[in-house]
């Protein structure tokens, strides 16, 4: 068996060892360094493959991208777009550190020219303009990006939401915040979770985007 260090050193070599070093790591931690260690070869080497970090990013984005779910163009665009949604929802998840570069770069690898263009098409293809499928996906994507990004970066875990809003009742004091007060009571007693609800919000831009679309 050919140890790593006898491997010969590959593009997508670097690009998996990246991939994996910041799915354990976090993004902030990526260097050619930590990727040429993680390898066991020279930090030096690396540039015989790639032209430097950036590169680098750009090659996870896409990686990452691959692994949503892409509509068919010929399947009932909502469906197509509730999948689309879920399954970027998913990716997110697993792979958090990409939510900056994702939304904060300019991304046009394969993968990434493949997920617009048949979200796109998938729309226009049932009756929407290619500019009202433009602003359908920039919808979807922010609130996908936005939901994430909230719940993975809310400072209370979900198991403490009974016992943290327990906690504070005393600070919402129901004469005057009725609403939020009588909400956390909800928490408390857990006849609710105050867990988001991903599909909730979902449903209300998939029923918009319909509701235009049939009122043509």
């Amino acid at each position: 068996m050919i140890s790593k260090a006898k491997q010969p050193l590959t593009k997508e070599r670097i690009i998996q060892a990246s991939y994996d070093y910041a799915d354990r790591h976090g993004i902030e931690a990526l260097s050619m360094r930590a990727i040429a260690d993680s390898l066991n070869v020279k930090a030096m080497s690396l540039y015989n493959h790639v032209q430097n970090k950036e590169e680098i990013l750009d090659a996870l984005i896409d990686k990452v991208i691959s692994e949503i779910t892409v509509p068919d163009i010929h399947q009932n665009w909502r469906t197509a777009l509730e999948a689309r949604a879920h399954s970027t929802y998913q990716v997110l998840l697993k792979h958090r550190w990409v939510l900056l570069p994702i939304t904060a770069r300019k991304n046009s690898g394969p993968a990434m020219l493949i997920y617009f263009d048949r979200s796109l098409s998938c729309l226009h293809n049932s009756g929407f303009s290619l500019i009202e499928a433009d602003y359908a996906l920039n919808a979807i994507d922010s609130y996908t990006y936005g939901f994430v990004h909230i719940q993975t970066n809310f400072p209370i875990d979900e198991p403490q939401y009974a016992e943290t809003a327990q906690e504070h009742l005393d600070l919402i004091p129901r004469a005057d915040y009725p609403a939020l007060h009588d909400l956390s009571r909800l928490v408390i007693e857990q006849t609710y979770n105050g867990v988001p609800d991903f599909q909730f919000g979902l449903e209300f831009i998939l029923g918009g985007l319909e509701k235009l679309l049939k009122n043509r």
